[in-house]
């Protein structure tokens, strides 16, 4: 399939600075279609003009943007089209419209892109359009049948009172030669049951007169929003002009890309562990920002994390020169140095000027036009970034299925990007010198095809929420670590077996310190676990204070990474293999034994237990 492309070409007032710095194709661009419309006027050509707003059918979201297709099928006859793709948001960047036509089927199109222009025209005012006559219409009639609503509930209100006040108050009549006649119970009945078929409709005609109202309520609330919405409406109409020369009549897709701020995404992780820890899924969503003024539905969803808005590549680093410094001449009349003259002050440690060849290479350069360089390269590449990039240092996500995000600035919107059951390993971790708890973590290997971004993950176990998780940047395959809360079922106790301190050294000239501690791990949880117990000694930063680990059962763990960054901090890591089972006397146990040695009289810094 064919397809010309083409960037925009800007002709609003406001506009005019940006599109002289824009590239010199959008120019050139705008020059061929104001030529082929001139041309085809000259040669009598038909010109024709379409506008509408299209189908928003594609989105590739960004960490602060968006960029955003829209598309139109066409069917168009020979001559020289201006299509106008109407109604762009407001947060639309006009330098990043980017249009490309192409035909509906596999053939050949004989419509060809000439020029796409960025406008920006006033609207008709709403209230006076018939639109908004006919909505203020609506909410006044709206209005009007509620407040009669309530009237007629008000008579049945009274009606209602009326029927109970009433009653059957069966009584004995006097008969005509001054005997009592019998209650006639037979038509006391008759109007008990008449006077409960009247309540039960009374009753009837309520609920429905309520539910109206409520009816009522909701259509007057939306009617009223609407014509809020559309009265305080942007007074801009933006849309992109697109120019199109067609040679024969066919049928072609028209789309339309733009940038757009007020939409964003950001990574967001569950983590949920069984409680009996064998499985553990990972749950990878996108929390969605969209409130961008248009909605998109059953779109194609793209998350990317390029920045389109940011240079691709470094910026130049300027030179630093060192030199002796040289004070400027006194000017003629001026006070000596340190003085001021005309508003002007000298010092002798002001840096000196650097001249234009000292300038880094690339840095733009005053009255040279390397700022309107860097500014139109800025803007390529804002254009360039709405892209989709699949490669390279950005990740992008196409989501298999159609999303619809409707335009909310009140809320983040939650999407699946994917779900991956991780490699797991889980150890137990315990720091009885700073906490009675004991941590279980999992150490889970990516096993999904998803760059894991860095985020915030919400861990579960057992279908309880545990809390929230930092989650790093892991690259298929990689590896990261989630805890899951303390475990009640295993614990671990720390106790100062004894602490002594005395003399030693030739006559006596050293004083030593000696700790005797111990700590226990206690497994309740009926299966062997790996622990890591970490404690501490006390390290010196003074060559008269020695400490030396005098003895340790069982050996301190051998774990390269802590070997060479912990260990030298006096910072203590046992890896224990737990059996199930093993609880109090049979508890596992870490002993070892701490000298601290300084001369006499040297008062330390304090050293707790």
């Amino acid at each position: 399939m064919r397809s010309t492309t083409i960037r925009t070409s800007l002709r609003t007032a406001g506009l005019v600075t940006a599109a002289l710095l824009s590239a010199h194709a959008a120019h050139d661009a705008h020059a061929r279609a104001m030529h082929a419309c001139t041309a085809a006027q000259d040669a009598d050509l038909p010109v024709g003009r379409r506008a509408e707003r299209g189908r928003v059918s594609a989105v590739t979201l960004y960490p602060d943007r968006a960029a955003v297709t829209r598309t139109l099928r066409l069917e168009l006859a020979p001559g020289i089209w201006s299509v106008n793709v109407t109604d762009l948001p407001r947060s639309v960047l006009p330098q990043s419209l980017q249009a490309k036509v192409a035909p509906a089927s596999g053939a050949g199109s004989a419509a060809k892109l000439l020029g796409l222009e960025f406008a920006a025209t006033p609207r008709v005012d709403f209230a006076s359009s018939p639109e908004g006559a006919a909505l203020a219409n609506a909410v006044r009639e709206l209005k009007r049948s509620i407040e009669r609503l309530a009237e007629e509930r008000a008579l049945l209100d009274a009606h209602g009172a009326l029927v109970d006040a009433v009653g059957v108050r069966p009584t004995a009549t006097e008969g005509p030669a001054g005997t009592v006649e019998p209650i006639d119970v037979a038509a006391a009945e008759r109007q008990l049951e008449a006077l409960r078929a009247e309540k039960a409709r009374v009753l009837g005609v309520a609920r429905e007169m309520d539910a109206r109202n409520e009816a009522l309520g909701r259509e007057l609330a939306a009617a009223e929003q609407r014509l809020a919405a559309r009265g305080g409406a942007d007074r801009v109409e933006r849309s992109g002009v697109v120019t199109l020369g067609v040679a024969e009549a066919c049928t072609v897709e028209l789309s339309l890309t733009y940038l757009v701020r007020d939409a964003a995404w950001a990574p967001s992780y569950a983590v949920r562990a069984t409680a009996d820890r064998s499985a553990v899924t990972v749950e990878y969503d996108a929390m969605v920002l969209q409130r961008t003024g248009e909605d998109w539905k059953d779109v194609r969803l793209s998350l990317s994390t390029a920045q389109p808005t940011r240079a691709s590549s470094p910026p130049s680093v300027d030179p630093w020169f060192v030199d002796v410094v040289v004070p400027p001449p006194p000017v003629s009349g001026a006070p000596a140095e340190g003085g001021t003259a005309g508003g002007l002050k000298y010092k002798s440690d002001a840096p000196a000027p650097m001249a234009m060849a000292d300038a880094a290479p690339g840095a733009p350069i005053a009255g040279t036009g390397g700022e309107s360089a860097e500014m139109a390269r800025a803007l390529e590449e804002l254009s360039a970034g709405a892209s989709v990039n699949q490669g390279g240092v950005a990740v992008t996500f196409e989501l298999p299925r159609p999303v619809t995000l409707p335009s909310d600035a009140q809320r983040r919107q939650r999407t699946r990007i994917g779900d991956f059951a991780p490699n797991a390993r889980f150890t137990y971790v315990a720091a009885p010198v700073v906490s009675d708890a004991v941590f279980l973590r999992g150490t889970l290997g990516n096993a999904s095809a998803f760059q894991l971004l860095p985020g915030v993950a919400q861990v579960f176990m057992g279908g309880e929420f545990i809390g929230d998780a930092e989650m790093p940047s892991v690259a298929p395959g990689g590896e990261f670590r989630v805890y899951f809360g303390p475990d009640r079922a295993v614990r671990a106790k720390r106790e100062v077996v004894s602490r002594l301190t005395g003399t030693s050294g030739l006559f006596g000239g050293s004083t030593v310190t000696t700790w005797n501690d111990r700590i226990t791990v206690d497994n309740g949880t009926g299966r062997a676990i790996d622990v890591e117990v970490y404690d501490r000694r006390p390290a010196s930063r003074n060559e008269r204070i020695e400490v030396r680990l005098a003895s340790v059962t069982p050996a301190l763990s051998a774990d390269a990474a802590y070997v060479e960054s912990r260990m030298p901090q006096g910072i203590l890591r046992w890896d224990l293999k737990v059996p199930a089972g093993a609880r109090d006397a049979k508890a596992a146990k870490v002993e070892w034994t701490v000298e601290l040695m300084r001369p006499n009289g040297l008062v330390t810094t304090p050293v707790p237990d």
